[in-house]
């Protein structure tokens, strides 16, 4: 895994959050696209790297965000860690693969932060859950086009995708 390429490719998923995903935004739902370079490192990075890259990654979010501290990186890093412990028994190069994986931890780590959120209020499930959910739905939906960008930089990046290295073999 080479770090330098990782500061520019957050860097650059910082940029993107902040200024593109407002443009596509479907009522107030837009895609995480800081969460989707997070689980890329989770699923192909070496550990104990892609848990550090992870929670960076949610540190960077945290940091572009009007959230206290920490809150995405604990979280961030939580999805890693379980992202890691799934890896070996999925086919982690297949699309669909990546869809749910990326569908279930974004709408966990976006329901984590809603409770953190409204910690202290009474809100309604639904406040919680749906955002968190269609977040997690739309995150999915864009997550195949950005997984074959991140596949085709895996040279830049140090990361290896499986199919890179049995077809080296």
């Amino acid at each position: 895994m080479r770090w330098s390429s990782f500061a520019i490719l957050t860097a650059s998923a910082i940029v993107l959050q902040t200024s593109a995903t407002p443009l596509i935004q479907i009522q107030s739902v837009r895609p995480d696209l800081m969460l989707v370079l997070a689980v890329h490192y989770a699923l192909w990075g070496p550990w104990p790297d892609a848990a550090i890259a992870a929670w960076i990654i949610g540190l960077a979010t945290d940091l572009q965000s009007n959230d206290r501290i920490g809150v995405h990186a604990l979280c961030f890093g939580l999805a890693a860690w379980g992202i890691m412990r799934i890896r070996q028994v999925v086919f982690r190069d297949h699309a669909i693969t990546q869809v749910l994986i990326t569908l279930a931890f974004t709408a966990a780590v976006h329901a984590l932060v809603g409770l953190y959120r409204l910690w202290g209020t009474t809100v309604s499930e639904g406040g919680i859950v749906w955002p968190a959910l269609m977040t997690g739905v739309y995150t999915a939906v864009c997550a195949p086009y950005l997984y074959w960008l991140l596949i085709r930089l895996s040279r830049w990046t140090g990361l290896r995708p499986t199919r890179g290295l049995l077809a080296s073999q």
